[in-house]
């Protein structure tokens, strides 16, 4: 395993071993500690969930994209309010965006409980848009197994983080809902087409994530993920057998207040064989109000870990929350799903419709489809 490094100029991510938290859990919440403050990505190992359920993501994920076009049509995100389903990205739906790829997004199985006279966000949960029984055998029960194995461990795994930072296990808590069922975590299949020449295509250019936590499970053998390192550098993430990838997103950096940072990456696209991977994105609470939580009380041993890397970034300018982080979670996250998907807004938001786009709606040609959470 390679071990963590405060290097600016890492050239490899370091593999966390999630066992180290029961046998050595000094050295796991050093080492992880480590890898949150000084990089934002690590390689979490030998976690807790079962082999089979990874290796059967793995086989049956792909499957949707195989999919005839007009059954992948009426599962279009389109489709659904709550921006769950088939999306295709081609380059030409994302105005100055070379982005190319496919993804099918879902999240855990929950009933909208919006009702007339409530605030539009709480449309954001509800049942995805699934090929049938029939059309894909087994598809829906599978990736929901693993979406259910994948939310437990993500919860233990944020109480884990809080400890590293030298807070009580859930402190991190109170961004999240109590009922866990009243949080939805968004889930998605991702397939990055091969180039057919020799130059490989883009699959996503860089950005950071929104999400809290992103955990990456990569089920083809490409070489094309890559992170931007402190010095700038770009640095590949490369599959490693019985891992997921874990980075932090914008969320987690503002509730830390850049304590912890979120980290650029970016994708690829592979020449020959597409690239297969699966995104499940921790989120916080609706009814969370990031700039108005419980302030989180560092001990002086992590301001100066986060102090000495600011030193080297040349960057100690004090964080500031902004204005969407007095408003409530709920109302941000769909403000920014309805200006990324404008068909969706018109169909299923129309009293929002008029106040996203003033001006009625965007050329097609100019309808962005570009959000990290989709």
């Amino acid at each position: 395993m390679v071990a963590p490094t405060s290097s600016l100029d890492y050239t490899e991510i370091p593999v966390i071993d999630w066992q180290l938290s029961e046998t050595d859990k000094p050295t796991f919440l050093r080492q992880l500690r480590d890898a949150m403050i000084n990089i934002g990505f690590l390689y979490l190992g030998n976690h807790p969930v079962p082999k089979e359920v990874i290796e059967e993501v793995k086989r049956v994920a792909p499957t949707v994209f195989d999919l005839p076009q007009e059954i992948k049509d009426s599962i279009d995100m389109s489709n659904c309010e709550h921006f769950h389903g088939y999306l295709k990205w081609d380059g030409s739906n994302v105005k100055d965006s070379k982005d190319v790829r496919e993804q099918f997004n879902f999240g855990g199985d929950r009933v909208c409980e919006w009702k007339e006279g409530e605030p539009e966000y709480l449309k954001l949960h509800g049942s995805a848009l699934w090929p049938t029984e029939e059309q894909l055998p087994g598809f829906k029960e599978v990736m929901l197994r693993y979406y259910k194995h994948v939310e437990d461990m993500s919860f233990k795994f944020t109480q884990l983080v809080s400890e590293s930072l030298g807070l009580k296990p859930d402190e991190l808590d109170q961004f999240f809902d109590e009922d866990h069922e009243k949080l939805q975590p968004r889930c998605k299949i991702l397939r990055y087409p091969g180039s057919t020449n020799e130059q490989p295509g883009s699959g996503i250019g860089a950005h950071v994530d929104g999400s809290f936590l992103t955990y990456l499970l990569q089920v083809t053998d490409h070489r094309t993920l890559e992170v931007k390192n402190l010095s700038g550098e770009w640095i590949r993430v490369p599959p490693k057998e019985g891992t997921f990838v874990i980075n932090l997103g914008r969320t987690l950096e503002k509730v830390t207040q850049r304590v912890l940072p979120a980290t650029p990456h970016r994708v690829i696209s592979p020449t020959g064989p597409p690239r297969f991977s699966v995104a499940f994105f921790s989120s916080v609470g609706l009814d969370v109000r990031l700039a108005d939580a419980v302030k989180l009380k560092f001990p002086q041993e992590v301001l100066d870990m986060k102090a000495a890397r600011d030193r080297k970034l040349g960057d100690e300018s004090e964080f500031q929350f902004v204005e969407k982080d007095y408003q409530l979670a709920g109302e941000v996250v769909l403000a920014r799903k309805l200006r990324s998907h404008a068909d969706i807004a018109e169909k299923f938001y129309p009293s929002l419709f008029p106040k996203i786009y003033p001006n009625g709606p965007p050329e097609k040609k100019k309808m962005g489809k570009k959000g990290y959470q989709g």
